[in-house]
């Protein structure tokens, strides 16, 4: 055989080797989910010391349960396997299943939170805590500023078209009185935030990537305005004299603060006339490569589910939110690649060895 002809069958078969290898999907393994799950069991009011501060809710086995009486009127599936007793089983499950509407929730008595409640977990060789907050995680002003911040970057837009007296508008008064915001938060924290339900926990190897779903409310207007336009009094229909007012559960979701409390309500109601969600997710504390994050977000999407122990006129669970953020760390190149390089080094030595059989004819 020539030598020319030896280069020709060398360099086709290389080529051929990385073109194989060029459509070939990366062997890394990129989607880790968690596993080895253990509660933290706190003795809080209301709850036994030998069980977890969990709720869970799931779809119940058998044939799909819907309603139709949430919001956009659209056909829900039942979260109708719910558990309010910290069962593990069922927990483990709602974390586990690829699924982001299944969920826990991490639970305290009243909203008040006063020690942390979660989970550990691996993601792979890495571990992860995911807690409620508590008032000591708003003090140093981190998470007070970072959230208040996230606040305005969500609804800025919109605060600024909400006139206020004086011929200003309700961004400028939110923004003029930021820092002391800022310092009554850090001071008191945020309540009915602190009890987030966990719906997904995801890490992208490959990329870095940890996201955690948290599952809400497709829209909290109602927890603030009093949406409803009729109610019923002694067993009669009649027009809701507190319509577009405070709403029934305005004081859970209250933070206490005149100036916040404000803001958030006019934004409500004024979202609810033009018919817009406002969308605000509970925070999640979370501990993952040594580092403490807090998972919120200021969008959500339809969930499509809607909670089986709901009264009619709630809409928990019909909302997902999702927060991810990138870990970065230190560049491994994929086993695809490592054969790449295999191949280049392979086409090296073949052309070294067709010129020195080229030396000797």
């Amino acid at each position: 055989m020539t030598a020319y002809i030896k280069k020709i069958l060398i360099g086709t078969s290389v080529a051929a080797s990385m073109s194989a290898i060029a459509t070939t999907p990366a062997f890394a393994t990129s989607l880790t989910r968690p596993t080895n799950i253990q509660f933290i069991t706190n003795d809080i009011a209301n709850t036994s010391a030998n069980k977890p501060n969990i709720n869970s809710w799931n779809y119940a086995p058998g044939a799909p349960v819907y309603d139709n009486t949430g919001p956009g009127g659209i056909n829900r599936r039942v979260l109708n396997d719910y558990d309010n007793y910290g069962n593990i089983d069922k927990a483990t499950a709602a974390l586990t299943d690829n699924d982001s509407t299944t969920n826990v929730e991490l639970f305290t008595s009243g909203e008040k939170v006063t020690d942390h409640v979660g989970f550990t977990a691996n993601l792979g060789k890495k571990t992860i805590k995911v807690e409620s907050v508590t008032k000591a995680d708003w003090a140093d002003g981190t998470l007070a500023t970072a959230w208040l911040t996230g606040f305005r970057d969500a609804y800025g837009g919109f605060l600024s078209t909400i006139p206020t007296i004086g011929g200003s508008n309700l961004l400028n008064s939110f923004n003029s009185n930021f820092n002391t915001l800022v310092s009554y938060v850090s001071t008191n924290g945020f309540n009915a935030s602190g009890d987030p339900n966990i719906g997904d926990v995801a890490y992208n190897q490959q990329t870095g990537d940890l996201k955690i779903d948290l599952v809400g409310h497709i829209d909290v207007t109602s927890g603030y305005v009093d949406t409803r336009k009729t109610i019923v009094v002694n067993k009669k229909t009649i027009p809701n004299p507190n319509y577009l007012g405070l709403s029934p559960d305005f004081a859970r979701n209250s933070t206490g603060n005149a100036i916040l409390d404000l803001v958030v309500y006019t934004l409500a109601k004024t979202a609810f006339l033009q018919n817009k969600p406002l969308q605000i997710s509970e925070i999640a504390k979370v501990t993952f490569n040594n580092e403490v994050s807090y998972a919120y977000s200021f969008a959500a999407i339809d969930s499509g589910a809607i909670a089986g122990d709901r009264n009619k006129t709630v809409t928990d669970h019909t909302g997902i939110y999702t927060w991810t953020k990138n870990y970065k760390t230190a560049s491994v190149p994929e086993p695809s690649a490592l054969l790449g390089l295999m191949a280049v080094g392979g086409l090296v030595v073949g052309r070294r060895k067709v010129r020195k059989n080229v030396s000797f004819q």
